[in-house]
């Protein structure tokens, strides 16, 4: 089903489930169903399948066949078996106690009684700019539920109280329309079908033919037919939340949302890194956050409220765009005044000493990160001054000026440099970025769009990783110039890009015996600063780097590090590899593009990289490079 098909199929069943959302509501039960059966009933024929083999067996018929039917289908129900469980971690982030916060734990016990909600086990705070609530059973699809309500510190410091109880008004109505119940079961069965896929494939079972038709056909009308469901429930709470407090109060929640948000991820960060390196200081994200925000220019609050209220509903999120949700609620599109006092300051004992909390708690994360970004951003800085002063006509140098005027003054001022480059350097492959900037520049303007087009497609013709985003500007352009015969030409070929990076990304993921490796292509100074935070580990003894070829992009740059570990013997490896992937991949950021793979129980894997020449890079025993 291609992008189009599925936005099609998505329109009509949002009409359906707004006209009828009990029945709608059934036939997706229905369909939740039908996946889940099907994986059933294979499950039963495997698992009776198992016990006549084994019954034959103790019997005394002990044959091949028996033999070969009772590993297969135990094989196949375990792995079945092992995909339905899907277990659902608590959410990370600081437990809140009720002495901390007494008001929001009775403004909570007030809502629940108005909307006839289940109690609210668990508040957690975290740092995300959000809310939400969670149904987490212990063990999957069963165990008893605990309701979990999840709750952004930076969400709290922004909206006034009236404006946070009605976000948590919203939050608490998708439990009392048993929204997140079905929304967790729906989420756990989609995680247990991918599980069980690859489980099969990876293991390369005689079965997998059996799943992957059916749920080719069934995956994305299920996608489709549960996403409606989950855009129609949206309206739903956003109304439930504005019975019980006001119409105001919630359209003004979004409206401020739509502002803080958008300034949060995209800004905020930025702005306090540069203050940060000018004053040489340690930040206070949180704190200096909700000062931030109180402070923000009307200029720029209207811009990006003007900004969200142009976005469209699509396919890509189950939320409404916000000029969607503000009709549906009757509310008028106006941004309301920013209040002194929050959310936090109002709910909280001690508002003062959460925010401090989290700030230690980041600066303890990041602060080793954060000095570094600002040594080398004063070196970025100092750089810049430096090519500012001076004539520039090698390449390099080029391209380095025209980044740093944009990071350090603005795209305006950078924009001859990139003609230059351009006119002189454009054969060259290396400015893929810099002709990618100049023909999105280019394309705002009637008059230069047509040499915007020309920039793009060659950038796009450079560099394989510049396809998408360079399709996705045509299409735009083509869209909103109303070329309706290159739209759709484009946009076929955008979608089947996409198709061929999915394929792509999976082929990069999953690495394979019988894949075709070859020798590596990597420079040596990227090697042995490779081989020295393989040092850092003394349980690696060996390390292989080989280059996988792909088929669906192979101009595409992935490799594989292979890892030979000297582990205790009493060392469940199933147990222990999470921890150690999340080690290596964090701690062994010199190989880029590289696919880390822990080698002790695939002794084939490592037979297939042995086989490449110059893959061996590192060894404990002399810890020097070999290739």
């Amino acid at each position: 089903m291609t992008i189009q098909e599925f936005e099609t199929l998505v329109n009509k069943l949002e009409k359906q489930a707004s006209a009828n959302p009990k029945l709608y509501r059934f036939k997706v039960i229905m369909l939740t169903g039908l996946g889940f059966g099907y994986v059933a009933l294979f499950l039963s024929l495997f698992l009776f399948l198992m016990a006549i083999s084994a019954a034959m067996i103790l019997d005394g018929n002990f044959t091949f066949g028996n033999v070969k039917v009772l590993l297969l289908t135990g094989t196949l129900s375990f792995f079945i078996i092992r995909a339905l469980i899907v277990k659902m971690e608590m959410p990370e982030g600081y437990y809140l106690r009720q002495e901390e916060a007494p008001k929001l734990f009775e403004m909570i016990d007030s809502l629940r009684l108005k909307m006839n909600t289940p109690r609210i086990d668990e508040i957690v705070l975290d740092s995300e700019f959000n809310a939400s609530v969670a149904q987490i059973s212990r063990y999957g699809f069963i165990g008893k539920k605990r309701n979990v309500l999840v709750i952004g510190i930076p969400l709290l410091s922004t909206l006034s109280q009236e404006q946070f109880t009605a976000v948590l008004s919203h939050e608490l109505a998708h439990i009392s329309n048993s929204d997140t119940a079905l929304g967790a079961r729906i989420y756990r069965l989609r995680m247990s079908w991918g599980r069980l896929m690859h489980s099969l494939e990876e293991n390369e079972q005689f079965g997998t033919f059996i799943f992957r038709k059916f749920f080719q056909w069934y995956y994305p009308r299920f996608d489709a037919y549960s996403f409606a469901m989950a855009r129609q429930e949206e309206y739903d709470a956003d109304r439930s939340a504005a019975s019980v407090t006001s119409q105001q109060a919630m359209g003004e929640a979004l409206a401020m949302i739509s502002v803080a948000a958008p300034y949060y991820y995209r800004d905020f960060y930025s702005e306090l890194f540069e203050e940060c390196a000018k004053t040489n200081s340690v930040p206070q994200p949180y704190s200096n956050f909700a000062e931030q925000y109180r402070s923000l220019s009307e200029q720029k609050a209207t811009k990006y409220f003007s900004e969200q209220l142009e976005v469209e509903s699509y396919v890509t999120d189950t939320h409404p765009c916000l000029k969607d949700r503000l009709s549906a609620l009757g509310a008028e599109a106006l941004l309301p005044e920013r209040q002194q006092a929050s959310a936090l300051d109002y709910f909280f004992a001690y508002p003062g000493r959460i925010l401090n909390d989290f700030n230690k708690m980041w600066v303890d994360h990041n602060q080793d990160d954060w000095k570094q970004e600002i040594e080398n951003f004063n070196d970025s800085k100092l750089r810049f001054k430096e090519l500012s002063a001076k004539q520039v006509a090698n390449l390099e140098e080029l391209l380095e000026k025209a980044f740093l005027t944009v990071e350090f003054n603005s795209l305006e001022a950078a924009i001859p440099l990139y003609e230059e480059i351009a006119k002189k350097h454009s054969e060259d492959q290396r400015t893929a970025g810099a002709l990618m900037t100049l023909g999105e520049y280019y394309l705002e303007s009637r008059n230069t769009a047509e040499k915007g087009i020309q920039l793009i497609n060659l950038a796009m013709s450079y560099d394989w990783e510049l396809r998408l985003p360079g399709l996705d500007l045509l299409c735009g352009y083509y869209y909103e110039t109303e070329q309706s015969e290159l739209f759709e030409k484009t946009r076929e070929e955008l979608e089947k890009w996409e198709e061929i990076v999915e394929a792509s990304n999976e082929e990069c993921d999953f690495i394979q015996p019988k894949d075709r490796f070859i020798t590596h292509d990597k420079e040596s100074k990227e090697i042995i600063a490779g081989m020295n935070q393989l040092a850092q580990y003394k349980e690696i003894t060996n390390a292989y780097l080989v280059r996988k070829q792909l088929n669906s992009i192979p101009e595409r740059k992935q490799y594989v590090l292979g890892l030979d570990l000297s582990l205790p013997k009493t060392t469940d490896l199933d147990e222990a590899e999470e921890a150690l992937y999340e080690k290596y991949i964090n701690g062994l950021g010199e190989f880029e593009d590289t696919c880390v793979i822990i080698l002790n129980d695939k002794k084939d894997l490592r037979k297939s990289m042995l086989n490449v020449e110059n893959s061996l890079i590192y060894t404990v025993e002399d810890n020097e490079q070999v290739s």
